[in-house]
Protein backbone atom coordinates (compact mmCIF):
# COMPACT_ATOMS: atom_id res chain seq x y z
CA UNK A 1 0.00 0.00 0.00
CA UNK A 2 0.77 3.65 -0.26
CA UNK A 3 2.01 5.90 2.01
CA UNK A 4 1.08 9.75 2.46
CA UNK A 5 3.04 11.37 5.30
CA UNK A 6 0.93 14.14 7.26
CA UNK A 7 2.35 16.51 9.51
CA UNK A 8 0.12 17.82 12.89
CA UNK A 9 1.85 20.21 15.31
CA UNK A 10 5.44 19.27 14.23
CA UNK A 11 4.72 15.35 14.66
CA UNK A 12 5.05 13.54 11.21
CA UNK A 13 2.04 10.58 11.06
CA UNK A 14 1.74 7.80 8.08
CA UNK A 15 -1.00 7.60 6.75
CA UNK A 16 -1.70 4.30 4.59
CA UNK A 17 -3.60 5.35 1.26
CA UNK A 18 -6.57 3.06 0.65
CA UNK A 19 -5.74 1.58 -3.14
CA UNK A 20 -8.33 1.00 -6.07
CA UNK A 21 -7.28 -2.60 -5.66
CA UNK A 22 -6.70 -3.66 -2.32
CA UNK A 23 -5.72 -6.86 -0.97
CA UNK A 24 -8.72 -9.21 -0.27
CA UNK A 25 -8.31 -12.72 1.57
CA UNK A 26 -8.74 -13.97 -2.09
CA UNK A 27 -5.75 -12.20 -3.39
CA UNK A 28 -3.52 -12.89 -0.45
CA UNK A 29 -4.79 -16.97 -0.83
CA UNK A 30 -3.73 -17.04 -4.37
CA UNK A 31 -0.62 -14.80 -3.32
CA UNK A 32 0.29 -17.85 -1.25
CA UNK A 33 -0.53 -20.69 -3.97
CA UNK A 34 1.12 -18.98 -6.15
CA UNK A 35 4.48 -19.01 -3.55
CA UNK A 36 3.92 -22.99 -2.94
CA UNK A 37 3.69 -23.76 -6.46
CA UNK A 38 7.36 -22.12 -7.34
CA UNK A 39 8.26 -23.75 -4.05
CA UNK A 40 7.06 -26.97 -5.28
CA UNK A 41 8.95 -26.71 -8.87
CA UNK A 42 11.71 -25.67 -7.11
CA UNK A 43 11.84 -28.48 -5.33
CA UNK A 44 10.67 -30.61 -8.15
CA UNK A 45 13.83 -29.34 -10.35
CA UNK A 46 16.28 -30.12 -7.05
CA UNK A 47 14.76 -33.54 -6.55
CA UNK A 48 15.36 -34.33 -10.28
CA UNK A 49 19.20 -33.48 -9.64
CA UNK A 50 19.50 -35.41 -6.81
CA UNK A 51 17.90 -38.48 -9.28
CA UNK A 52 20.57 -37.62 -12.11
CA UNK A 53 23.58 -37.28 -9.30
CA UNK A 54 22.46 -40.61 -7.10
CA UNK A 55 22.09 -42.94 -10.67
CA UNK A 56 25.59 -41.51 -12.01
CA UNK A 57 26.88 -42.48 -8.15
CA UNK A 58 25.03 -45.96 -8.41
CA UNK A 59 27.03 -46.49 -12.00
CA UNK A 60 30.03 -45.47 -10.19
CA UNK A 61 29.85 -47.76 -7.67
CA UNK A 62 28.55 -51.02 -9.84
CA UNK A 63 32.25 -49.81 -11.65
CA UNK A 64 34.14 -50.05 -8.72
CA UNK A 65 32.52 -53.42 -7.30
CA UNK A 66 33.41 -55.05 -10.71
CA UNK A 67 37.09 -53.66 -10.06
CA UNK A 68 37.09 -54.45 -6.72
CA UNK A 69 36.05 -58.16 -7.88
CA UNK A 70 38.83 -58.49 -10.87
CA UNK A 71 41.20 -57.38 -8.41
CA UNK A 72 40.31 -60.00 -5.57
CA UNK A 73 40.41 -62.66 -8.17
CA UNK A 74 43.54 -61.26 -9.52
CA UNK A 75 44.98 -61.80 -6.01
CA UNK A 76 43.34 -64.90 -5.72
CA UNK A 77 45.67 -66.13 -9.10
CA UNK A 78 48.44 -64.19 -7.65
CA UNK A 79 49.05 -66.09 -4.21
CA UNK A 80 47.88 -69.29 -5.83
CA UNK A 81 51.06 -69.06 -8.75
CA UNK A 82 52.95 -67.85 -5.71
CA UNK A 83 52.34 -70.98 -3.41
CA UNK A 84 53.30 -73.39 -6.65
CA UNK A 85 56.38 -71.21 -6.97
CA UNK A 86 57.22 -71.73 -3.13
CA UNK A 87 56.65 -75.19 -3.21
CA UNK A 88 59.26 -75.43 -6.68
CA UNK A 89 61.92 -73.97 -4.53
CA UNK A 90 61.02 -75.52 -1.42
CA UNK A 91 62.12 -78.52 -3.51
CA UNK A 92 65.21 -77.34 -3.89
CA UNK A 93 66.07 -76.55 -0.80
Amino acid sequence: MDEENTTFQGATIAVEEETAEQDTPFDRLESRIDTLIEKYEQLVSVHSQCEEKMAGQEARIRELEVKLGNSEQQRSEIRTRLDALINKLSRFS
